[in-house]
């Protein structure tokens, strides 16, 4: 058997024109484990060759010219690199990444017994998605993880940018606290999103751009009336979701027992908020009308009512999905607003007629990042929330075509034009703080 070293195209295709018409097997070694095989059939093949735990082995790459000497090398130095990865995985005494990332992960489920966790099931099965999306490294044993590992896993994924960037963070929090219960002495992934290294630029935070949103004096041409004819339920969702701004999430959550009609609030708690914490959300006049016409609809419908305000198409026990409410806004709207983005619209229409900051924040259930207001403000400013609430409704009444505005029907006229009359008179109060600046 004849063994050369080639190291260019024109070597190898002086080998072929040599050895072929001699119609006998002859192996052209082309170095780097990687070698060329001319059958008497004419047939060339590239092959890779190892020793495997005390066996030579071939690993067959493709046929020659169908992949070229630069394919072949490229696909030979990854087999001897994963070859060479099995191996030490095979020498490694430490669990498997997917063995401490499923103890690691209990750390996020919330626990009733302790007070004031602010933990729900939202951040455990958040980060669990994350671990979910390196499901690659699941059977890798932990000490053997590198940032090369990583990006080969994550390179065979579809996941957005964003979502292999959180993966990764994910993966650092893992690997941090698996170097503090002393499973590994350090963790080789640390500076993967925030070197100068070419992975890094690789995974890189994207640019946050926000959720698409319009103006709120744009809600009616923009969202309302291209959602004027979706079916019954959805419209009935998409407007509590505009009267309240709570995050969709929370809801497809809400039961019939969470709503007090007679204090006028809908008292969530901290297992359905994305921070973890009990919410209080005012019940407008407006709203209170639209949850009484659901209700008789729902009953009118069912013949008896789900636990849940807005239940799943298919079963009462089920809360609404998200991608039922999710889909026609997307395929209607397209890229103009979105569902989360009338949060965005809402806080910007308050800041416009003057609502203070904190006030704002708080009616968006959002958590102070002052962490001495934290501790020593506990007003839950309810009182002027719905009174914020209560112009803002009356703001999005006007901009609602009548296939939204018959849900909250009947509604007293006399009260509307106490309401438009309170909205300007907080308008006219800007304007005159503005003109005496």
């Amino acid at each position: 058997m004849m063994k050369d070293r080639i190291v260019s195209f024109a070597e190898l295709q002086m080998f072929i024109n040599k050895n072929l018409p001699l119609g006998k097997r002859t192996v052209l070694n082309c170095g780097g484990k990687l070698f060329l095989d001319l059958l008497p059939s004419g047939n060339a093949r590239f092959f890779v060759r190892q020793r495997i735990e005390g066996k030579d082995t071939k690993t067959v790459i493709g046929l020659y010219p169908d992949i070229s000497l630069k394919e072949a090398r490229e696909k030979a130095n990854k087999i001897i690199k994963e070859t060479q990865d099995r191996q030490d995985y095979s020498l490694s005494v430490a669990p498997t990444f997917g063995e401490y990332a499923k103890s690691w992960l209990e750390f996020f489920l919330p626990n009733p017994e302790l007070e004031n966790s602010h933990k729900n099931n939202k951040r455990y099965q958040t980060v669990k998605s994350y671990i979910n999306a390196l499901k690659g490294l699941h059977d890798v044993p932990i000490d053997r993880i590198t940032p090369y590992i990583v990006d080969k896993v994550l390179s065979k994924t579809d996941k957005t940018q964003g979502t292999k960037y959180r993966a990764i963070r994910a993966l650092n929090q893992c690997l941090n606290s698996a170097v503090i219960d002393e499973v590994i002495k350090e963790n080789p992934c640390r500076n993967l999103t925030n070197s100068k290294g070419l992975l890094s630029k690789k995974y890189a935070k994207p640019k946050c751009k926000g959720y698409p949103w319009v103006p709120a004096e744009q809600l009616r041409e923009e969202y309302f009336e291209r959602l004027a004819h979706i079916n019954l339920s959805r419209r009935y969702f998409y407007l509590f979701h505009a009267f309240t701004f709570v995050r969709n999430g929370a809801i497809t959550q809400i039961e019939w027992d969470w709503i007090d009609l007679q204090n006028k609030c809908i008292k969530i708690p901290g297992v359905a908020m994305k921070n973890g914490r009990d919410f209080n959300v005012p019940i407008t006049r407006f709203t209170e009308i639209l949850l009484k016409n659901w209700k008789d609809e729902c009953i009118k419908q069912d013949e008896k009512l789900s636990k849940y305000v807005f239940h799943s198409r298919s079963s009462l026990s089920t809360p609404i999905a998200m991608g039922y409410l999710q889909e026609p806004v997307r395929n209607i709207t397209g890229v103009d607003v979105t569902m989360h983005g009338l949060r965005k619209s809402a806080r910007t229409w308050m800041a416009s007629i003057g609502v203070p900051e904190l006030i704002s924040e708080i009616a968006l259930s959002h958590v102070s990042k002052n962490q001495l207001v934290n501790v020593y403000n506990k007003h839950d400013y309810f009182r002027e929330r719905m009174a914020v609430l209560t112009l803002w409704d009356y703001f999005i009444y006007t901009q609602l075509p009548d296939e939204f505005r018959c849900l909250i029907t009947p509604i007293d006229q006399g009260y509307l034009v106490k309401c438009n009359r309170e909205l300007e008179a907080q308008k006219n109060k800007i304007d005159f703080l503005s003109s005496e600046i």
